[in-house]
């Protein structure tokens, strides 16, 4: 009886055991690009979004690029560029009790944006307007 109890605990304590070999890791290269490809993509995401009526109806006008978030190159000749940007919508005009005619600040925006070029063109480019919890807008490339 001590013989099987002592035969199963070391099949036991043999299965929960590291493998003696470990395999080899493979080295995938990195897909990065250049500040300058990144900096190229972001601008053709500002001028898409400066030609998109719809976005300046939701969001209001592009003030400036807050800060890039990430960028790579996820195939060859594509870069893809994720970066923060405000966006500041101007309210109705209104008149003052002195007859003077101001126009109402509606404060600022910040806006995750997404951004893709193939070859030099750009081919997505998408606005989340709460960090991707809320709605999503496509830009018209």
């Amino acid at each position: 009886m001590r013989l099987i109890v002592g035969a199963l605990c070391l099949l036991h304590a043999a299965a929960f055991q590291a493998p003696t070999t470990l395999r080899p890791r493979s080295h995938a290269l990195q897909a990065t690009c250049t500040p300058a490809e990144a900096k190229q993509v972001i601008e053709l995401a500002k001028k898409a979004i400066a030609r998109d009526g719809s976005v300046k109806d939701a969001l209001g006008s592009l003030q400036k690029v807050e800060n890039v978030l990430g960028a790579g190159s996820p195939a060859a000749g594509s870069v893809s560029v994720s970066f923060a940007a405000s966006f500041r919508r101007q309210g109705n005009p209104f008149k003052l009790m002195s007859g003077e005619t101001k126009v109402a600040n509606r404060g600022k925006q910040v806006c995750q944006i997404k951004a893709r070029a193939d070859k030099g063109k750009l081919t997505q480019c998408a606005i989340q307007g709460s960090g991707g919890w809320g709605r999503t807008l496509n830009v018209k490339c």
